[in-house]
């Protein structure tokens, strides 16, 4: 279920992060919607349904603190900082974090993900229980 304000949907986002729950994350995109990732100059496109399987598969709660939400009629935006650390289950080490803009609609009561574009930030750290790969 998505929320009935973009407080709400900002708040349900946090828990689904959080929790690492993709039927919950999920639930807060339209079917349509369709999500940017960036790294450098790389930009690769997902659907909700993959995003949220790969982030439940991190086995690591992603943090977030919002930095501001728009609400004009029935479009709104929300600007979020996100990281995420620790090591997954296949012993891959990370630390990311970026950010990310979230433009969201309101369809009859309930406002809904339209798109969102992530950035990661530069100087993410990947590595493993055998090597460490540098900071770049």
């Amino acid at each position: 279920m998505a929320g009935r304000s973009l407080e709400g949907l900002s708040t349900a986002l946090e828990r689904a992060l959080t929790a690492g729950d993709a039927k919950a994350l999920a639930s807060l995109y339209l079917p349509t919607a369709v999500i940017t990732l960036g790294v450098g100059e790389t930009r690769l496109e997902a659907t909700p349904e993959e995003t949220a399987t790969d982030r439940e598969r991190l086995g690591l709660p992603i943090l977030t603190s919002v930095r501001g939400i728009d609400e004009n009629g029935d479009r709104g935006e929300i600007v979020l900082d996100w990281s995420v650390e620790g090591m997954t289950g296949d012993g891959t080490e990370l630390e990311l974090a970026g950010d990310a803009t979230l433009e969201c609609l309101l369809v009859g009561s309930e406002w809904y993900i339209a798109a969102e574009h992530v950035r990661c930030h530069e100087g993410a750290h990947v590595g493993s229980r055998a090597a460490s790969v540098p900071r770049h």
